[in-house]
């Protein structure tokens, strides 16, 4: 399984595995919003708790979100 390391504003490095069919299931069956189904899928694919990933400041949640996109898209989930 592929993983990606971000690196955060404070040096800390999160490592984000790639997403599988069960956390685009399990973030989709949440919440039909995207703001919290991106959060559930950063929060799951990083080992992170979802308000670890809220209380991010935006360009560290810019970076997780950009990854996030970069394994969507590679996958032919998104365009």
């Amino acid at each position: 399984m592929k993983e990606k390391i971000i690196k955060l504003e404070n040096g800390e490095e999160l490592k984000m595995r790639e997403p599988n069919v069960r956390v685009l299931k399990n973030a989709t069956n949440k919440s039909e919003k995207e703001m919290e189904q991106t959060i559930n899928m950063i929060a799951t694919l990083t080992n992170k708790q979802e308000s670890e990933i809220e209380d991010l400041n935006l360009k560290d949640f810019k970076a997780l979100q950009d990854a996030l996109k970069d394994f969507l898209v590679e996958a032919g989930v998104i365009a």
